[in-house]
């Protein structure tokens, strides 16, 4: 039964003689949640992830389970472990576990067989990692140590009750920084060398400490424990590969940064090409986790081993999405027109409607994906008269339509002020100092504002490309009229008349006049006003998050079948 493990030093391989066992007590008398040690978490018997974890330590060469109860010694037995059965007298509440081990070790010691280092280790700790495992036996090893505890930082302002008064347990009260740490142990790992060991203690002289993250740090004692461990347990690893730069707008990157914000129960990882700083710089501002590439993006993506892939991208080729399929990815694809679409599992596009019957495509506004901010906005009154107009072309604006509709509006002979949101990609900023300096307009420039909506409530009416943003004026509810930065916004079917937005084509060919003209009727009739902003509400524009969500995770377990 002996195993030979190597220390590996920066100079040379030492080759060590370790006897390595991992005792895990598990009592069949729970309280708390009953019979927790053989119920069912997120699939499996609670005792099976830490039997799992064990055995795929690179250490550990016997895993015994000590136990009173039949049921729980044979879920042990099924998922690999020995076990040794555990008197009556060392199974009540009010046992601790120091007797439990030596109970053990005893019975392994009679038989011949005598381990050099023990491992206690939960089954309510089933979020532990085998890399923290093995991190523990070789942190005892390297540094010569009798025991290990795995531990979380539990600093904090404490009091302390005594004799029916409290006192505080902190000479000064500071910032939870600044104040002497406090560690609580864990009961995930407590590794000790044998001669550590007796029926009261597992703990010797030479001590130190393993840093468990809260994840890890679990124990479960509790139902609202149980349920936080379901949580993490169930939890999907989804990756966002999405960019935005100056030609592809920043709509990519708000809609993937509104869908990861929503998707709380999961891991999310947002894939960016490296030649695209811009978008990484948004994406960094709301504290999402962040791998970029260079060149290929398909070793990356087989690395991160994602349980959902998502592209916003635009089109995909067929080579792309194959590589995808054959790494055996669930992939969901937005927005996508482009040949490889027909391999994603699923493809999403509030923007389009749908030309053919594919199966695993769903178009239109009811999948539309608003920002939160647009959940809890609501549209002021609408005044007869017009009396503030907001101009926002997006992160990019490529086609200046902002200086274009300014310059249109100067000719009008209404009294209005105007308000101009610039993205952050925008970079016609001498063009439109140039037509501010020489303009009388009540003019009002701001740049990266955090919370639109609120303009667009206020406003009378909203000048906006074809993309959408046209969403977020009609679910604010405020009259809008479009202008398509590119051919491909041209097919953006949403902003038409029937929805209450007028579209007045590709912006670039359409005449300042018309632009002038449709202002001024809408200014003049006040009735027409009110009639976009019905059609407008026509639509539940702000439950199109949760069928896309609902959608992606019944298509992604589907597959999974």
């Amino acid at each position: 039964m002996e195993k030979f493990l190597s220390k590996i030093n920066k100079e040379t391989i030492v080759p060590i003689k370790e006897k390595i066992i991992a005792i895990i007590p598990a009592r069949g008398g729970s309280k708390g949640i009953f019979r927790k040690n053989i119920r069912l978490l997120a699939g499996k018997p609670l005792i099976a992830y830490i039997l799992e974890t064990a055995k795929r330590s690179k250490y550990l060469q016997r895993i015994i389970v000590s136990t009173e109860d039949h049921e729980i010694a044979e879920t042990a037995r099924r998922f690999g472990a020995e076990v040794l059965i555990r008197p009556k007298k060392l199974s009540g509440d009010e046992i601790p576990l120091d007797p439990v081990i030596h109970d053990v070790l005893q019975k392994l010691e009679r038989k011949g067989y005598f381990p050099t280092i023990i491992v206690t280790l939960q089954p309510t700790s089933p979020t532990l990692k085998v890399e923290t495992l093995d991190q523990a036996i070789e942190k005892l090893i390297d540094e010569k140590l009798d025991t290990v505890i795995s531990v979380k930082d539990a600093t904090h302002i404490y009091w302390i009750e005594k004799g029916g008064n409290f006192s505080p347990l902190y000479e000064e009260r500071k910032n939870r920084q600044l104040l002497p740490k406090i560690l609580k142990e864990t009961g995930s790992i407590l590794a000790s060398r044998r001669q550590a060991i007796n029926e009261d203690s597992r703990i010797g002289e030479n001590i130190s400490f393993l840093y468990l993250s809260a994840e890890e740090a679990i124990d479960i004692d509790s139902p609202m424990d149980w349920w936080l461990t379901e949580k993490i347990l169930s939890r999907k690893k989804i990756v966002f590969r999405v960019d935005g730069y100056r030609k592809i707008g920043l709509g990519h990157i708000y809609r993937a940064l509104t869908l990861a914000q929503r998707i709380m129960d999961h891991r999310v990882i947002f894939l960016m090409d490296s030649r695209y700083p811009l978008g990484i710089s948004i994406v960094k501002q709301s504290h999402q986790e962040i791998v970029t590439f260079k060149g290929d993006s398909i070793p990356v993506i087989e690395t991160l081993n994602s349980d959902i892939l998502i592209n916003d991208i635009l089109d995909t080729d067929v080579q792309y999405m194959q590589s995808l399929k054959r790494l055996g990815k669930f992939v969901v694809n937005f927005e996508d027109l482009g040949e490889g679409a027909q391999y994603a599992n699923l493809v999403i596009n509030a923007l389009y409607e749908s030309p053919m019957p594919y199966t695993n495509h769903l178009w239109g506004p009811d999948y539309v994906c608003l920002r939160d901010e647009f959940y809890s906005i609501k549209k002021e009154k609408l005044r007869p008269e017009v009396k503030s107009i907001l101009i926002t072309f997006g992160g990019v604006d490529e086609g200046n339509l902002t200086c274009k509709v300014l310059s249109a509006l100067d000719k009008c002979e209404a009294d209005f002020k105007v308000t101009v949101i610039l993205g952050l990609g925008y970079i016609h900023d001498s063009s439109l100092s140039q037509f501010l300096a020489n303009s009388k307009m009540n003019c009002q420039i701001r740049k990266n504002v955090k919370f639109i909506s609120k303009y667009m409530a206020k406003a009378d009416i909203v000048y906006t490309s074809c993309g959408r943003t046209v969403y977020e004026v009609a679910a604010v509810g405020t009259p809008c009229i479009a202008l398509a930065q590119n051919d491909r916004e041209m097919g953006h079917l949403y902003a038409n008349i029937n929805n209450g937005i007028i579209n007045l084509g590709l912006g670039k060919t359409v005449e300042e006049k018309k632009i002038t003209e449709v202002t001024e009727e809408l200014i003049n009739k006040p009735h027409l006003r009110l009639e976009m902003q019905k059609k407008m509400q026509r639509h539940d524009l702000k439950s199109g998050i949760d069928r896309v969500l609902e959608a992606m995770f019944h298509h992604y377990y589907e597959f999974r079948k």
